[in-house]
């Protein structure tokens, strides 16, 4: 009889590929029924699976309670192929739902060699699930199995017969060979440990605290420890497959202690706490039910937890039983799952009011296992989530176990409904008690994750940034410039800049270069991008595309050395008012490393060019805006920059301020400095500037010379006014026959 499903399977495969084979002549799309193909096979799967339990899952020592008698290589081979089945239906399955690379592979180096050897060993895998009575007459599992292995096959080929076939390379080699074992581990039947090692010494239990209970609770720790390492990098389309492949593998092994039968007995419905995890995750992920994730976050982990530290396992139960397997492979994602989805942001962390709203929830699941304990009770043993029985009551003491000798009950017809009014109250009032304990702990983890995945980031980015600079370098000292020597000069190539997740660029292709001895002005509406431009230059916002130099360091890949030959006066400065103006010059003199006798002299110098004698050694706190202004500037010189970059540094100063701002800028400039500014003081820019851009829109509308405008009788004030008034489209021509360009200066768009 065992033949004729293997000709049977073997048929099936033939006729499913040819038909493949026919529709990609007659150019027919299979991506439909091979969909129908898949489900047929989920549902062939499953009904098999449920029918009964298969007939070694009693083998306890690969020799004994076997099918397959003193057969040990028999034994062995049903168990093993047993299990790598259910992997290979499951990876062909997934294969078809999800876009994971790795998927492909195993589906076809992995699960076609297991299901061609399941068919070659048919005859010991039949007898494997449905004992010896597999090949005497019809068995509707034989059929079934035919049939699943059929079209694991057929499907996994339909890929390449469409697809075509393509030799992997090493690479992805060693990356299915990494990520095999963890997939068919994940689905080990409950009973594989027993069948194949046999019970162990019965002294060794998970319960009470001993080293086997303890070394349980560690594992808890650590393995979603080792699934988020390996899945934290990886975008979230990888990780939602992995994490459903994990769910629905676990649900899986969990469902090997049912039948079919089960269904119809309410006393075996899986409405205990835990239970009902096993089923909910899969549906949360699938069909991404936040509110319903938040109920097993909040009670789902709480209830696992309690539950693992109390084990309700028999003390009969050997370690290696596939009760106490099964008791884990509950109680291990109940526990760690909802937590770990978080941690890979498959689900967002919740806020106060979820926690309220699952409380509610577990308020109404609470009152309703009330009721269905005491009136499942009349039909049999019951005792979902623990209300009905002295289990936790026991392990709380005698004044526990008193409080269940309150007793409430009434009758409905022939039905009696017990309660344990006190005892169920203050289960439940704990509970909820123990919740609010873990929404505090939460907070605190979650505090705790965001330092530790910020730190992590922190360390994973500068060790990118070290290994770009030092490529960058090409073998120099991060101290060398990149191009030229250390003389004055700002260049920018090609330089943009965009915010976040912005589609416009708030800067556009910018280029131009400052020399040394120019004070040069930069002028442009409100919201063109002079700020932006400036605080790219100084270091404080990051660089889209494009390149910044000063003094010949890279803004970008020399941030300190750049910064050190640069002073800075924001439009909007803050200072430590609390201390006195030579404090904060001091201060801020420490922080470039100049000399005190450097310091001093220039400390000296522009307190008497500021006017600020009288009140340097007060409190910033008492100054004018004016008198801080001055500070700013004072600190931007007080280590000689060769580059001075000041964003509109003449607002809310008075006439004598003005001036003496602009004699400093002169001054700074004659030494064969850089004086590179922000103004909306057309007049002040004409006067003082040797060049001048004009920036609009994000996009550089003209770099000229002002002594060119000068010499052709153009006023700054109408040319300005042209460049911006012009179309975004356009460019004037008007402008470049005004102000002709020079080699230094150019009009670009």
């Amino acid at each position: 009889m065992e033949f004729i499903y293997i000709i049977l399977a073997l048929v099936l495969t033939g006729l499913l590929i040819f038909s493949v084979y026919f529709a990609k002549e007659k150019s027919i799309s299979i991506s439909l029924p091979r969909r129908i193909a898949v489900i047929l096979l989920s549902v062939i799967a499953f009904s098999r699976y449920m029918i009964g339990r298969v007939a070694v899952f009693g083998v306890r020592g690969v020799n004994m309670y076997s099918p397959f008698g003193d057969n040990i290589p028999a034994t062995v081979f049903a168990v093993i192929t047993i299990w790598f089945v259910y992997a290979a239906l499951f990876i062909i399955v997934f294969d078809e739902l999800f876009d994971y690379g790795q998927l492909r592979n195993m589906a076809r180096y992995f699960s076609v060699p297991v299901l061609l050897i399941a068919l070659a060993g048919f005859p010991i895998y039949g007898v494997g699930i449905a004992g010896t009575e597999a090949f005497v007459g019809f068995n509707l599992s034989m059929l079934l199995c035919a049939i699943e292995i059929a079209l694991g096959i057929a499907i996994v080929a339909s890929r390449i017969v469409t697809e075509g076939y393509s030799k992997p390379s090493r690479s992805e080699i060693g990356k299915m060979l990494a990520v095999l074992p963890f997939a068919v581990i994940s689905l080990m039947p409950i009973y594989a440990p027993q069948a194949l090692i046999g019970f162990v010494d019965p002294a060794l239990n998970t319960c009470g605290f001993s080293p086997e209970h303890r070394l349980t609770l560690y594992l808890s720790i650590a393995i979603p420890f080792v699934i988020f390492h390996a899945l934290k990098n990886k975008d979230e389309q990888t990780k939602r497959t992995v994490m459903l492949y994990f769910c629905y593998a676990l649900l899986w092994s969990y469902l090997a202690n049912w039948e079919f039968a089960d269904i119809k007995n309410p006393l075996c419905w899986p409405l205990h706490l835990c239970n009902t995890a096993m089923f909910l995750f899969p549906l949360c992920l699938t069909f991404k039910l936040e509110k319903i994730f938040n109920f097993c976050l909040f009670i789902n982990v709480m209830g696992a937890l309690l539950a693992a530290l109390m084990p309700n396992i028999s003390e009969s139960a050997n370690l290696l039983s596939s009760e106490t397997v099964l008791f884990w492979i509950n109680h291990y994602p109940a526990f760690f799952m909802p937590l770990l989805l978080v941690a890979l942001k498959l689900f967002r962390r919740p806020k106060f009011k979820e926690w309220v709203y699952s409380l509610i929830a577990f308020s109404v699941y609470f009152v309703l296992i009330l009721f269905i304990n005491a009136w499942f009770s009349n039909y049999g043993s019951v005792d979902f989530f623990f209300l009905n029985s002295d289990f936790i009551a026991a392990k709380l003491g005698k004044w526990a176990e008193d409080t269940r000798s309150i007793v409430a009950s009434f009758n409905i017809g022939e039905l009696t409904f017990t309660f344990y009014p006190l005892y169920q109250a203050l289960y439940f009032i704990v509970y909820v008690a123990v919740t609010v304990g873990i929404w505090f702990l939460y907070e605190i983890l979650f505090a705790s994750w965001d330092t530790s995945e910020d730190r992590r980031l922190r360390e994973r980015d500068y060790k990118r940034m070290k290994k770009d600079l030092f490529k960058f370098l090409n073998g120099k000292s991060i101290h060398e410039t990149i191009s030229g020597d250390y003389s004055p000069r700002l260049i920018l190539k090609n330089f943009s800049k965009k915010y976040g997740t912005n589609k416009h660029y708030s800067v556009n292709n910018v280029s131009f270069e400052v020399r040394g001895g120019e004070i040069f002005g930069f002028l442009g509406p409100n919201g063109a991008g002079k700020s932006t431009i400036i605080k790219s230059i100084v270091g404080i916002q990051t660089i889209t595309s494009g390149s910044i130099e000063v003094c010949g360091y890279d803004v970008e890949k020399q941030p300190v050395q750049a910064k050190l030959t640069t002073g800075f006066v924001p439009d909007h400065y803050a200072l430590y008012e609390n201390l006195t103006g030579r404090e904060y010059i001091n201060y801020i003199a420490d922080l470039y490393q100049v000399n005190k006798e450097y310091r001093d002299m220039m400390i000296s110098k522009y307190v008497s060019l500021f006017q600020l004698t009288g009140s340097f050694d007060n409190q910033m706190k008492t100054y004018s805006h004016g008198m801080k202004q001055k500070i700013t500037i004072m600190a931007a010189l007080v280590h000689n920059p060769k580059v001075w970059i000041l964003d509109e540094p003449l607002t809310g100063l008075d006439p004598t301020s003005i001036h003496e701002v602009k004699e400093c800028m002169k001054e700074h400039a004659a030494n064969g400095n850089i004086v590179f500014f922000s103004s909306h003081i057309i007049d002040v820019v004409e006067k003082i500037c040797d060049r001048i851009a004009i920036i609009k829109k994000g996009k550089l509308r003209a770099c000229v010379k002002v002594s060119e405008l000068e010499e052709q009788g153009i006023e700054l004030e109408k040319f300005y006014l042209d460049v911006i008034n012009a179309a975004d489209d356009e460019q004037p021509e008007s402008k470049e026959q005004e102000a002709p360009i020079s080699d230094e200066a150019a009009v670009t768009q």
